[in-house]
């Protein structure tokens, strides 16, 4: 205001006149570049050196004055002991195309701590398991799970594969109605599954990543809030137990299947599922459990990780990978 009081002028503020600003954000600029840089190469070196040279670059780490002196140090022995026409190799086993998109340092970075594997689902072996120095053709599976999806022998299914997929109803009217509730006023605001992958397996009775009896139970609970019909009700003169009697079947075969110990991604799909239906219920405490065992094992089957990137043994299609990040996001969102 004293441009307007003083001396009788409009006020004007130019951000870019102030060349002592400028020159502020360009240090501060330059000197995160610089640590950034200092850092990436210090990381590299830990990967990439051998292991009788490790521990002598950590002291060096941990007793040197200055970490940029060091990390130059570092690249200058690099390029006299290379031959000019080396070409840098990735750890990895990344084919061509996935390297292009991917940096080299994060493919080192992935290749360290593990990758995707097919163990009867899919699922991050990561480096604080120690599986991912196994020698290749190690057996990393439960005795239980099949090594390939493909592989699980074909179970006799009834003539109508929608009703195996509960026990509390054989009324395939029912079951079917509460499904077509669930993806019409549900599925839209709580998005955590594949609906086409779903119907896939749903109409053939076929239990398989996308499609599981907890999972069928829990959307079942769900629709149940959308009708008036008696059925939905465990007790059809009692409006409070709508979808209970899906829901109890719902827990008890997380139990007694040992569901919750079994990570498969149509149970990180039931457990997100669960957590709203009971947060909806007015049990937001059991709610968080849900959700919170949901997101343990989203990340136990690798749903944080980028599959197009760093999928090189689970081969995974591109419906698949779909599949996978609308669960990712899915559960991001219930448990927010």
């Amino acid at each position: 205001m004293a441009c307007a009081s003083v001396y009788l002028t409009e006020c004007q503020y130019d951000p870019g006149s102030d060349l002592r600003r400028r020159g502020v954000y360009k240090r501060d600029i330059d000197g995160l570049k610089t640590r950034n840089s200092t850092l990436q190469t210090l990381v590299e070196a830990i990967l990439n050196y051998d292991e009788e040279d490790v521990m002598d670059l950590v002291h060096q780490i941990r007793n040197c004055e200055s970490l940029e002196d060091l990390a130059d140090s570092i690249v200058a022995k690099e390029k006299m002991g290379a031959p000019e026409d080396a070409e840098e190799q990735p750890l990895g086993s990344l084919d061509d195309d996935s390297t292009d998109s991917i940096p080299k340092f994060d493919s080192e970075l992935s290749g360290k701590m593990g990758d995707l594997v097919l163990e009867g689902s899919v699922r991050f072996i990561g480096g604080t398991s120690n599986l991912v120095w196994l020698p290749p053709g190690s057996d990393t599976r439960e005795s239980s799970s099949p090594s390939h999806i493909s592989e699980v022998i074909p179970q006799q299914r009834p003539p109508d594969g929608i009703l195996s997929w509960t026990n509390v109803t054989k009324d395939r009217n029912l079951i079917v109605h509460l499904i077509n509730l669930y993806f019409c006023w549900h599925y839209a605001y709580f998005t955590t599954l594949s609906k086409d992958l779903f119907y896939r397996d749903f109409l053939m009775g076929r239990p398989s990543e996308y499609c599981s009896p907890l999972l069928v139970n829990v959307m079942l609970s769900l629709g149940c809030h959308f009708t008036t019909w008696p059925a939905a009700r465990a007790d059809p003169d009692d409006s409070a137990t709508v979808g209970d009697h899906f829901f109890q079947e719902a827990k008890r075969l997380m139990f007694e299947n040992d569901e919750h110990a079994n990570a498969k991604l149509c149970t990180v799909q039931a457990l997100g599922l669960m957590s709203v239906r009971e947060a909806g219920c007015g049990r937001e405490g059991k709610g968080w459990v849900y959700s919170g065992m949901s997101i343990r094992m989203a990340v136990d089957i690798g749903l944080n990780v980028d599959a197009p990137g760093l999928n090189d043994n689970a081969k995974l299609g591109p419906e698949d990978i779909d599949a996978r990040r609308i669960t990712s996001w899915g559960v991001f969102l219930f448990d927010k």
